[in-house]
Formats: C-alpha cells, sequence, structure tokens
C-alpha cells in the first residue's frame, strides 16, 4: 500500500473516531446536564459562596465538554476533507 493510501485510510479512522468520540460525548453532556440541573435546582436561591462556586463549576464543565464535542466534529469533518482532497 502506499503511503498516500496509508495516509487516507489513517485520516478516515481518525476522522471516525472523532465522530464516535463526539457523539459519546453528546451523550453525556445531556446526562451532565440532567444531574447538574438537578443540583443546581437544590441549591438555587442559596446565599452560600461555596454554592455559587458549585454553580460555576457544573456551569464550566458542561461548556467544555459541549466545545469538546464541536471541536471533535470539526476534527473529523477536516479530516476527511483532507483525505478525499488528497
Amino acid at each position: 500500500m502506499s503511503e498516500i493510501m496509508q495516509l487516507k485510510e489513517q485520516l478516515y479512522q481518525v476522522a471516525n473516531e472523532a465522530t464516535q468520540g463526539a457523539g459519546s460525548l453528546g451523550g453525556y453532556k445531556q446526562r451532565f446536564s440532567q444531574s447538574s440541573a438537578q443540583v443546581l435546582a437544590l441549591i438555587e436561591g442559596s446565599a452560600t459562596n461555596a454554592d455559587d462556586d458549585i454553580s460555576e463549576l457544573l456551569r464550566a464543565a458542561g461548556t467544555a465538554v459541549e466545545q469538546a464535542a464541536e471541536a471533535l466534529q470539526i476534527a473529523a469533518h477536516g479530516c476527511k476533507a483532507y483525505a478525499d482532497q488528497i
């Protein structure tokens, strides 16, 4: 197999893995959001700094998971597009 064909095959593999990873993160994000929403509902209206801190941490974690899933989707698209061009 030529090096170009090996590269194309590897790019498609990375793209598939990135797509699968994004899908897994999407499912995780949904479960995490539900659990976080329950916690936030229970501490809503609390006046302590600790409660504010955990609320911010949960929101930041949810955002990070969402951004990671989006980054994997972008990587998958880029790998596929590059492989298609070579």
